[in-house]
């Protein structure tokens, strides 16, 4: 029987008993591995960016909030917000947090919490494996994209806009280009410039320095030209 993915967590908060109540309950749960126990947002930077799955945030903390801390993150883990204060939880969900704990926090509604995390990431990670469709977040909630109907994707720093066939409006979704590029399937899209992925499939026309898809001109980085031509020609071939 294959075992459940264990996700990789840490926590994060200011005081020290809750970060001590945090850990317990995070052992407690077979699909969670506890990585470690941070006072500080500037403590948790190395472990996210040598890879976490969750991040249990607390909002309140000096120096730096955990929403401001949040959003200087590029490509952030999963996040739950940990807080005594339930006004804060509207600010972390339009940061699109899976989910907000009160504390003090109970074990059903942590077993909640973490359940919706564990089952998002593997939704995830099965989009990866499946050419044909992905998942994004979206206004609070998981939209299926099917590869065929992406027509382009423009950054926008720590967000992404997806121009799709069946949607008058682009979709943003909280993350970065490369993100989107380990997520899309790689023969049917390219990353053209610094702000831009298009899908190969759906260039109408194509000049040296900007493609076309229908009438909407997407211009062509020096840097990615050369690659994005070679690329361009062997899919026609």
């Amino acid at each position: 029987m294959t075992e459940p993915v264990r996700l990789k967590c840490i926590a994060v908060d200011d005081e020290p008993f809750a970060l001590k109540l945090m850990e317990e309950e995070i052992r407690k749960v077979s699909f969670l591995e506890f990585i470690a126990a941070c006072s500080s947002a500037e403590m948790a930077k190395p472990h996210i960016q040598s890879g976490i799955d969750l991040l249990f945030l607390d909002i309140q903390m000096p120096n730096m909030t955990g929403t401001q801390f949040l959003k200087t993150l590029k490509n952030p883990p999963m996040v739950i917000i940990t807080t005594a204060y339930e006004q804060y939880a509207l600010e972390g969900f339009e940061l699109d947090v899976v989910d907000y704990l009160l504390k003090p926090v109970l074990l059903g509604r942590f077993l909640k919490a973490v359940t919706k995390a564990h089952e998002l990431f593997e939704l995830r990670q099965s989009s990866r494996s499946k050419s044909s469709f992905f998942f994004v977040r979206s206004n609070y909630k998981e939209i299926k994209l099917f590869s065929d109907d992406v027509l382009y994707i423009e950054g926008l720093k720590d967000y992404v806009k997806i121009f799709t066939t069946s949607q008058s409006r682009a979709i943003l979704t909280r993350q970065n280009l490369k993100g989107m590029e380990n997520i899309l399937p790689p023969g049917s899209f390219f990353r053209i410039h610094h702000s831009f992925i298009v899908n190969v499939n759906k260039i109408t026309t194509f000049q040296k320095s900007q493609v076309f898809i229908g009438k909407t001109a997407i211009p062509i980085g020096e840097k990615f030209a050369a690659a994005f031509e070679e690329h361009y020609r062997d899919q026609r071939n």
